[in-house]
């Protein structure tokens, strides 16, 4: 066991999900049959399910979150973005990025995860998360109890100047939100119900759907002592909630119609939550302690950014589901993946040019 490093547990972990392993038992059983390959793959020589679980209790879920860092800040690096698109968002107003801040709860079996702190009857885990809209790659991940509120981290975000964030009514916290303002970046956040402020004036007239806008300032003294400057209130009608929804921001350049529509896009960090419940291992576990637990919803955050990163690099034009599907039957290939997708686009090319004519049952087949 002592020659069986993190590295080794890593891309053991990273395998298991990009190919759908169900249990240490199916990750067990199925490398066995490629065993010539798995110490030349970095993977080491005793993959058994007594060191996978071993690992998975024992190592350090530092290393594999920072890891998962490194890897969100690659991806980062190399997914781009289209310029027309920050303009197309802002309407000419100079944007340094759109990004949704948000958390997710995976629920856990208190008979099993005994650990984890009761919250109405069941354990569960959250992951904070700030997401790249633009890129859709997460910026940042961190998990913690269920139990956490939203707004605990807000000041362990790294924002950037010129940046807009977007957040839900939860993550209301007039100390952050005047830090993010201190920096000359943006914040989009929904207003809480019997929030009370003072109107100073009018900024536009309402257009519908934009019921309100309007320059503000906090009239609760606690409030107020958090973030004592005006903020801007667009008061927006949904058809499809069917009722007006308030936000607060400190943007006063972009048109109002601008700010609620850069609220609806934080529905994207929503869609990547839910591709990676749905589509990796961060609802089952191969371990039930909390090490076991966090360990590998990282390897997971560092796979679906791999995977965004080899779409990217190599130009990929389906969905990112394919590239995952395609990656997880191709992984002992001994070939180029470059080759391995060219492949693959080549045959979805020849199925859509095929023509099916099928013969009518009043078709003459004489």
């Amino acid at each position: 066991m002592k020659t069986y490093s993190c590295w080794n547990h890593f891309l053991v972990m990273l395998w298991a999900q990009l190919t759908g392993r169900e249990s240490l038992r199916d990750i067990e059983s199925s490398l066995r049959a490629h065993k010539d390959k798995l110490y030349r793959l970095g993977m080491g020589k005793n993959i058994s399910r007594n060191n996978l679980s071993h690992a998975n209790a024992t190592h350090e879920v530092s290393i594999y979150r920072d890891f998962a860092q490194k890897v969100m800040n690659i991806t980062l690096s190399q997914v781009g973005t289209e310029e027309k698109e920050l303009f197309t968002l802002s309407d000419g107003f100079n944007l340094s990025g759109l990004f949704a801040v948000d958390s997710s709860t995976v629920y856990l079996d208190l008979t099993k995860f005994n650990w984890s702190v009761p919250q109405r009857g069941r354990g569960g885990i959250k992951l904070h998360t700030l997401y790249d809209i633009l890129r859709e790659v997460p910026v940042l991940c961190l998990i913690t109890g269920h139990e956490e509120r939203d707004q605990t981290f807000m000041e362990n975000y790294p924002y950037r100047k010129g940046g807009m964030y977007v957040f839900d009514k939860a993550y209301i916290k007039t100390a952050s939100m005047k830090e993010i303002d201190s920096i000359s970046a943006y914040f989009v956040v929904r207003r809480k119900r019997g929030m009370s402020y003072s109107v100073i004036k009018e900024l536009t007239a309402a257009v519908a759907p934009i019921y309100g806008d309007k320059e503000i300032s906090f009239s609760n003294r606690w409030a107020r002592k958090g973030y004592p400057g005006n903020l801007r209130l667009v008061q927006y009608y949904s058809m499809e909630r069917n009722e007006v929804l308030d936000f607060l921001t400190n943007n006063f350049q972009l048109p109002a119609m601008t700010i609620a529509e850069s609220y609806r896009n934080r529905w994207n960090i929503e869609l990547f939550f839910r591709w990676i419940k749905q589509h990796l291992y961060v609802t089952r576990f191969y371990g039930t302690s909390a090490n076991a637990v966090s360990i590998q919803i990282y390897v997971a955050v560092s796979a679906y950014c791999q995977v965004a990163l080899a779409k990217a690099l190599y130009g990929f034009k389906g969905t990112t589901y394919e590239l995952l599907r395609v990656l997880s039957v191709s992984l002992f290939e001994r070939q180029p993946l470059k080759d391995v997708l060219d492949r693959y686009e080549d045959s979805v090319k020849e199925e859509a040019n095929q023509s099916y004519l099928w013969p009518s049952l009043f078709d003459d087949v004489n």
